[in-house]
């Protein structure tokens, strides 16, 4: 293993090598003092903030690319927002906004959205419906509601890390108002929130400043390939793929299903519990869609499938309620409404985890079955 010590050696002379073509002369009258060296490369020694970019570029150019990461790109560090998921999810963001830059496409929601929509298949979907090179990520957080959802668009990211397209898959359980709202809760009662209050967010917005990608990917993409696998300062989720989508594989077979964990018929599913539409839930929905009309953001919400078993009478009724008010709710705030939880196609079982949750062969038909929806915008995400 090679020390810091040889590294910083190597780095001073190839920089020393790479900044031939700028004599020191130059390099002090645009500002860049050679005794503040980390100043100038974090942007902070020159005479302005505003053009460290470029310049920061001519300094990375030299360096070796399993260097780069440590030196320049610091590891996510906030305080937690007591949910790992969430936690782990902006740890991957970072990570993915510095390798790939902004998706064009971001998925939001619970783990029924997290483990749902494929962004890997989306993207090769789209590609196929002409709509090529389009980038793709799955930020879903198990529990999220509606609040939560909100919370994380309007509050925790910034605006310079949202895309032009937001899709959110859930359904009726994520807009419950009468419930306990357990995971907004903890959230709100975390210190990672209170900071954000404070005014700090987790991922800074000169992030998306300074990502490799705006210097090197163009002429080099194996260096910030490199970089990307070496800046990973904590490791992703063996359940997680880089683009923040949890794999599931396992298939729901009724039979077997029902021999390990019993049948909750829905009058005594916790997750009806005093159910209602009108409340905290759709204020919620009301102010996600007010801020994303706002931001020149096309917000999409996709009712995901359900299994036959699933829907007893109980629940088939709650969720007749909720396509309703849902219609209702997209037309008066300026959303798309899609409805896929009875879509023949994608309810099969082999396409389950479990009565409510989609496999991974689910989410890859849910995701080419979105990518074919020509009534969704996609055109207005071409490069």
């Amino acid at each position: 293993m090679i020390s810091k010590r040889w590294l910083v050696s190597g780095i001073l002379l190839l920089l020393a090598q790479g900044l031939r073509i700028a004599p020191p002369q130059t390099l002090m009258a645009q500002g860049l003092h050679q005794p503040s060296l980390a100043n100038s490369l974090g942007g902070l020694g020159g005479p302005s903030s505003a053009d460290y970019p470029s310049r920061l570029s001519t300094w990375i150019l030299p360096l070796p690319p399993l260097v780069l990461p440590e030196l320049l790109l610091p590891p996510y560090n906030f305080p937690s927002f007591n949910s790992d998921r969430l936690d782990q999810e902006l740890s991957l963001y970072l990570q993915y906004l510095r390798t790939h830059g902004k998706p064009d496409i971001l998925i939001v929601g619970s783990s029924r959205s997290l483990q749902g929509i494929d962004p890997a298949a989306l993207e090769a979907g789209l590609a196929k419906q002409g709509h090529p090179g389009l980038k793709v990520y799955n930020f879903g957080v198990n529990g999220a509601t509606a609040q939560v959802v909100n919370v994380l668009v309007q509050q925790i990211l910034t605006p310079e890390q949202l895309p032009r397209l937001i899709i959110w898959g859930d359904g009726s359980r994520a807009f419950n108002s009468g419930r306990v709202d357990r995971t907004h809760s903890q959230i709100l009662a975390s210190a990672g929130y209170q900071r954000v209050v404070n005014g700090e967010r987790p991922i800074p917005s000169r992030t998306t400043d300074w990502e490799i990608p705006t210097f090197v990917a163009t002429a080099n993409k194996s260096l910030a390939k490199s970089a990307a696998t070496a800046m990973a300062e904590t490791p992703i989720a063996s359940d997680l793929t880089p683009q923040g989508f949890e794999v599931v594989t396992q298939q729901y077979n009724p039979d077997t299903y029902y021999q390990r964990y019993p049948w909750v018929p829905g009058s005594y599913d916790q997750d009806y519990e005093n159910f209602s539409l009108l409340g905290s839930q759709t204020a919620a929905t009301m102010e996600l869609a007010n801020f994303a009309k706002k931001q020149g953001i096309t917000l999409v919400f996709v009712n995901l499938p359900l299994t036959k078993d699933y829907l007893d009478t109980t629940r088939r009724n709650y969720e007749s309620q909720f396509q309703q008010h849902m219609w209702q709710v997209a037309g008066q705030a300026g959303f798309m409404f899609r409805d896929l939880s009875q879509i023949p196609e994608l309810i099969e079982n082999r396409y389950f985890a479990d009565p409510s949750h989609i496999n991974h062969q689910g989410a890859q038909a849910v995701a080419l079955h979105l990518a074919a929806d020509n009534t969704i915008p996609w055109h207005i995400l071409g490069h």
